[in-house]
């Protein structure tokens, strides 16, 4: 490169003559651009335009927006650690998804020139809004096609990775989303990327920030105030921390009055409860010295409604459910304990199926036990001149094999062990606050240490369909009524402190044993009646009576014309498995 030119355009010359600025352009770019004089005398001849100007407007120009941006940034920068405050949410949180559906309502992510847009397929309930498309799906034969009422279905739009202001309350706030590597541990190896959020707002007080949290989360709860959150235990290889939840799903609170269970009895279980979420209740147990948690036995036939009774409690009482699988091969106890002391202050745990779970009272494995003992006893006295002649090398070898199998039935057994899951629900260390439930098809082959009182204060035992069963479910299946007091309700909550003498009308109320007469015409009434007389008590669960109504739910008529030849039909086929499962 030729820095002689350069330097001869910033010398003066020797008549006091001043170098022209416009040349320092052409000279510096034809020190790092070859060839740029010829092209800027061509277009100089050609056009009579010298473009040496426009360089040196630019590289001015350049040069001030290059410093304007240093500066500012290093001004902001100087004010955000003075003078900003910053409350930071990662992705393993609920806030993130609540943060990030309400910035996506409000008007910056609207007028944002960087924005993510979110397929959004709506829950199986509908979404708000999303009920006028539902009649455009139809075709001209009047069938729904999913897919042409997901295709005209918008997506969510919310920021993009960056930063975004918003005002709230009168308030400037910076929103701030970002990705980082996440933080490899010995419990999550996954080096997989986290989203994180930043809030920022002017002040040297996190209050602001702390405010526009609450309203998020109060926002969140009441826009899924029917809704009842369900939560299993979070996969080893998610970038978290041992013995988080994640949210599965959330579906409608189930009203109590679709649970198929004596009146008397529904209000019994949730007095009981509600006396046990009293907030004054902590303070009685503590006082007391009685642990502070509540355990429930739910033990019927299948399809009797242990489940739904567990997830119309929680809708009742707002809490959350929290689901447990014991067949689980990759869940050790340790696991379990972790689960159970990140739950929060109030939640039901849900154990469903406790006798799968190989916790039981074996009584042909402690038979054939006692029969091997008695074999080795009987055969070492027989042969013990045999044993004696055994040399070292045979002792070894025997060892050897029975530590082998020991190992393999060891790596078959699934789940935790019993005294495990003692350890998980009333060891020392253990969670307080929590309603356990648990569900069985068979009380009698669980351990008497899993249902003593402490573990198991109360058994709820669920039967066959009763006439009144029958006779509730056909009228709750065909009532419009229904509909409409369904949709009012919404989720309710029974905890606030009523005295015990005025809770139990209320109740009533709540689990829709008030006014039965009233909200039913009579001529349903009297359908519902023959209806019970025609199917046989206590031989049907309400689970296969709900599903030969499903069948017809529009034409009660028409059930009521084919109940018969249905119960016979189901009768006949139980007898003939019942046969064959006698006979194996």
């Amino acid at each position: 490169m030729d820095f002689s030119k350069l330097r001869m355009v910033l010398d003066t010359s020797e008549n006091g003559t001043q170098s022209d600025l416009t040349n320092l352009p052409s000279n510096v770019l034809e020190a790092f651009i070859p060839g740029y004089g010829l092209i800027s005398k061509f277009i100089l001849d050609v056009f009579g335009f010298d473009v040496g100007i426009v360089v040196s407007v630019g590289l001015i120009l350049f040069a001030a927006m290059t410093s304007a941006t240093y500066v500012w940034n290093k001004a902001f920068s100087i004010f955000s650690r003075f003078y900003m405050s910053s409350v930071f949410v990662d992705d393993g949180d609920d806030l993130f998804d609540s943060v990030l559906q309400w910035i996506a309502e409000q008007r910056m992510s609207k007028i944002s020139r960087s924005v993510k847009a979110v397929t959004r397929l709506g829950t199986i309930y509908g979404d708000k809004g999303d009920e006028s498309d539902d009649e455009e799906a139809l075709d001209e034969k009047g069938i729904f096609n999913f897919g042409k009422w997901a295709a005209k279905l918008p997506p969510r739009y919310e920021p993009y990775f960056g930063r975004h202001r918003f005002w709230h309350n009168g308030r400037l706030f910076i929103f701030d989303r970002s990705r980082r590597e996440r933080v490899v541990n010995p419990w999550s190896p996954n080096r997989g990327d986290e989203e994180l959020i930043e809030l920022r707002c002017i002040g040297r007080s996190t209050k602001p920030i702390k405010s526009l949290l609450k309203y998020i989360k109060s926002w969140s709860l009441e826009k899924e105030k029917a809704m009842t959150v369900i939560r299993r235990p979070a996969g080893k290889d998610r970038g978290r921390s041992a013995g988080s939840w994640d949210r599965v799903s959330s579906r409608p609170s189930r009203p109590m009055e679709t649970v198929s269970l004596d009146p008397e009895q529904k209000i019994k279980i949730v007095e009981d409860i509600n006396e046990y979420l009293h907030p004054s209740s902590p303070r009685w147990y503590a006082t007391r010295g009685i642990p502070y948690r509540r355990g429930y036995l739910f033990h019927g036939p299948p399809g009797t409604g242990k489940t739904s009774l567990s997830f119309a409690l929680a809708g009742i009482f707002g809490l959350d459910i929290f689901c447990i699988s014991l067949l689980e091969p990759t869940l050790t106890e340790s696991d379990l304990n972790r689960l159970f002391n990140n739950l929060p202050r109030r939640c039901i745990v849900l154990l469903e199926d406790i006798d799968t779970a190989g916790l039981v009272r074996d009584d042909k494995s402690d038979k054939k036990e006692k029969e091997v003992e008695e074999e080795e006893e009987e055969r070492n006295s027989k042969g013990g001149r045999k044993v004696q002649e055994l040399n070292v090398n045979d002792l070894a070898r025997a060892l050897k094999s029975a530590s082998r199998k020991d190992k393999q039935s060891d790596d078959l057994r699934q789940g935790v062990s019993l005294s495990g899951l003692l350890n998980a629900i009333d060891g020392v260390a253990t969670h307080e606050g929590r309603v356990l439930v648990m569900t069985t098809n068979h009380p009698e082959k669980l351990d008497e240490a899993l249902i003593r009182p402490g573990r198991v204060d109360m058994q709820v035992e669920f039967t066959l369909a009763t006439r009144d069963q029958i006779r509730d479910i056909f009228i709750r299946m065909y009532s419009s009524e229904n509909d409409k007091a369904l949709k009012k309700r919404g989720k309710s909550g029974v905890a606030n402190g009523a005295s015990r003498s005025g809770v139990n009308d209320s109740l009533r109320e709540l689990l829709g044993m008030a006014n039965d007469e009233a909200s039913n015409p009579e001529g349903l009434r009297k359908l519902a009646d023959e209806f019970a007389e025609l199917v046989p008590a206590g031989k049907f669960s309400p689970a296969e009576i709900q599903g030969f109504l499903l069948t017809r739910k529009k034409e009660p008529h028409r059930a009521l014309e084919q109940v018969e030849q249905w119960g016979d039909a189901l009768l006949e086929a139980k007898e003939k498995k019942a046969k064959v499962v006698g006979v194996q």
